[in-house]
């Protein structure tokens, strides 16, 4: 009977530390993420509020879609993240480290506009992945983006995001896959 009870708990501890280990991917063996609004830095001017919004959403999209990460709704993040938004993004990785905390997740995914150019069909987005439960910062770099073709002063906002945004959140997302668990 003793060895019974041994067994049981003996299974019990094994269950809880894999469940343990699993739910700090999101219970799905993905790594959790909060994707964080980037600041526009002085070479951005011409991103507005609503291309802020769109780059977080459209990056959140990405990593969700590479189906290597469990991603936080950007509506939580954002509500998380606005009074600190400048301190997450280029600070020291405490700022970010507590609200990854707050969110629950394993990484947040930071960064700066340090160029958005729409005559130009150019971008540059300089990005931070910190590992939550360390502070240590996983990957840190720079990703461009620009237009092969002349763009139309019309066209505006949608044809930098199809031409030019989006192939380098394309790049970003490839290059964040590798530095997850």
């Amino acid at each position: 009977m003793k060895n019974f009870f041994t067994a049981v708990i003996l299974v019990t501890v094994l269950a809880g530390i894999s469940l343990a280990q699993t739910s700090s991917k999101g219970g799905s063996g993905k790594a959790r993420i909060a994707v964080v609004e980037f600041t526009p830095g002085p070479n951005a001017s011409g991103m507005t509020a609503e291309g802020k919004r769109q780059l977080q959403s459209s990056i959140a999209f990405s990593l969700f879609e590479s189906r290597r990460f469990d991603v936080v709704d950007v509506r939580n993040t954002r509500a998380a993240t606005q009074a600190d938004l400048s301190a997450i993004n280029s600070g020291p990785t405490a700022a970010a480290v507590k609200v990854g905390k707050q969110l629950g997740v394993s990484y947040v995914l930071a960064g700066t506009v340090a160029e958005y150019d729409t005559k130009g069909g150019q971008v540059t987005l300089k990005t931070r992945l910190i590992e939550v439960a360390t502070g240590k910062v996983k990957f840190s770099g720079e990703t461009t983006g620009q237009s092969t073709s002349a763009m139309t002063a019309r066209a505006g906002a949608a044809e930098m995001m199809s031409k030019v945004v989006k192939p380098a959140i394309e790049r970003l997302t490839a290059r964040l896959r590798g530095c997850v668990d």
